[in-house]
């Protein structure tokens, strides 16, 4: 590998890598704004400009490979004075609006106008009205004013959707970013082209003017929309005292963006990913027990009748379970245990499949966990099965583990079942169907509100992280399945939080051997590294 030296410091780094690569590699910042790792190189801002020993002139560091004896200098005057002059060019027709501009926080211009800009501006001609507030798409709009012409958009609809929505259009100090006539930015991904412009020219709309960035708590977690299993980071609002506006005063969700795993998504995640929180406020969501469904219960007098219902059930042979595929392991893994402990039941996996997949990320199978649901109860258990039986009469007590992110996802109790069922015990988050058909309903944490690990399609085990704590007197689904144990007498382990269901979990389950939270991390780990313990 060729080795150069950067700033005094000698580096060996893979052939082809350029200096701009190598530069951030080791945590040094050279200012950039075209180049993104997930694209092609066009080297068009000109920003990260370095000087190079005896080379005629400076260089974009984006572009220029690193070479063996390379010697590369990122802070002089030369290079100072260049990119005073880049920055200065970039914001000749740039609004200077930052204080009402919804890129604030996070806005890469507004960063490294103060780092490498003079602050003071030589153009006294008035600044180019473009339009604002341009409605391109389903999720995004554009405001062509605060563009800064680095193409990332144009590239991403190019090289990663092929979708090619996007362009420049007219020449020189008139360039502008639009759609093509006749098109839309409605490819299933248009959402990552408000995460990777780098100033405020680009806005999804669920997101515009709902809070300030700097009021956002950011959680690592997975996505429960399919069973890829994209990295994502959940942000939830904060509660500002002094805040006046309702929606920055509650620690729901705001928004949900990638987050960077080569092994998973790459940088990117659907639309469909991306906005599935809002499914978590669009119906009502259980907060009490109730028995029948409707009617509260104290939550002690709740679990004790269910416990009831759910042992003579399963000592009688006629006990059933119908398990979500976006539960969390640890959930899942809780109540097989207990039902194993009560004597068995007939257990089924609800399969939520839509659509078909593609050549990027977005998969047919939607349970998120369908793999650990695999794992836990074997390749058999089928949710049409258990429901089959229950129409027939052989089983007269059913627990239905609800969907804890979609209502549209959970099971639907046929009438036929549901007339032979004595008791149907609904555990879950949403008032849905089969809650409403329920004769005891006990509250469960929904996705975000709980800590747990989901396994994706490929045997991939990664963490699921709670955003926000359950509201009411929901709790994870493991928690449930233990305060079922305790009364129905069977002795479970003392379990406080995930990680020890997890302890659990890695010693009964194969793939899972050895796991802990820190040997998962937070890109997630293979089952095969798990089972060997690599």
């Amino acid at each position: 590998m060729p080795k150069f030296t950067l700033d005094g410091e000698e580096i060996e780094a893979p052939a082809g890598t350029t200096i701009l690569q190598a530069a951030l590699s080791r945590g040094k910042e050279i200012p950039h704004f075209c180049y993104h790792p997930g694209l092609s190189v066009v080297g068009n801002c000109r920003i990260c400009l370095v000087e190079v020993e005896k080379a005629p002139k400076l260089v974009i560091a984006c572009w220029s490979p690193v070479q063996d004896g390379m010697v590369v200098h990122t802070q002089t005057e030369k290079i100072k004075e260049a990119q005073n002059a880049v920055m200065e060019f970039l914001l000749i027709n740039h609004p200077l609006d930052c204080p009402i501009c919804d890129q604030a926080g996070e806005c890469k211009l507004q960063d490294q106008a103060v780092e490498y800009g003079t602050g003071v501006s030589r153009y006294t001609e008035p600044k180019l009205a473009l339009a604002k507030a341009v409605d391109i798409g389903k999720h995004v709009m554009l405001d062509q004013e605060r563009c800064i012409q680095c193409s990332r958009c144009i590239r991403f609809c190019d090289e990663i959707t092929g979708t090619g929505e996007l362009a420049f259009f007219q020449r020189g100090e008139r360039s502008q970013i639009g759609v093509f006539p006749g098109k839309r930015l409605d490819n299933p991904y248009s959402g990552n082209v408000v995460d990777i412009c780098p100033v405020g020219a680009l806005t999804l709309k669920e997101f515009r003017f709902k809070t300030r960035v700097w009021y956002l708590e950011n959680t690592p977690s997975i996505c429960a929309g399919c069973a890829r299993g994209c990295n994502v980071m959940v942000a939830t609002g904060t509660q500002q005292q002094l805040m006046t506006t309702r929606g920055q005063q509650d620690d729901r969700i705001k928004r949900i963006v990638p987050r960077v795993n080569p092994e998973v998504n790459g940088h990117w995640m659907c639309d469909e990913g991306r906005l599935s929180h809002q499914r978590l406020d669009a119906v009502g969501r259980l907060e009490q027990a109730a028995s029948p469904a409707g009617t509260p219960v104290e939550w002690e007098a709740a679990v004790e009748r269910a416990a009831g219902q759910i042992k003579t059930a399963a000592e009688a042979g006629r006990l059933g379970l119908v398990v979500s595929p976006r539960l969390t392991t640890e959930t899942m893994f809780a109540w097989k245990r207990l039902l194993d402990a009560l004597g068995g039941a007939k257990v089924g996996v609800h399969r939520i499949e839509r659509g078909g997949d593609d050549a990027l990320l977005i998969l047919r199978d939607k349970g998120a966990n369908s793999t650990g649901a695999r794992w836990v109860f074997g390749e058999g258990a089928a949710a049409d099965d258990v429901l089959g039986a229950a129409a027939c009469g052989e089983i007269d007590t059913l627990v239905v583990l609800g969907d804890a992110l979609d209502p549209e996802d959970s099971v639907q109790v046929t009438e036929e079942a549901r007339s032979r069922l004595q008791h149907l015990v609904y555990v879950g988050s949403f008032e849905d169907a089969a809650a409403g058909q329920a004769t005891l309903v006990l509250p469960a944490a929904a996705w975000a509100e709980e800590d747990g690990t989901l396994v994706n399609f490929d045997g991939r085990i990664q963490r699921l992280r709670r955003a926000h704590l359950p509201r009411g007197e929901r709790r994870p689904g493991w928690r449930v399945a233990a305060d079922l144990a305790a009364d129905a007498g069977i002795e479970m382990p003392d379990w406080s939080s995930a990680a020890d269901v997890l302890d659990s979990l890695a010693a009964g389950v194969g793939p899972y051997q050895g796991l802990n939270e820190e040997k998962i991390g937070m890109l997630g780990v293979p089952a095969a590294a798990a089972a060997t313990g690599a």
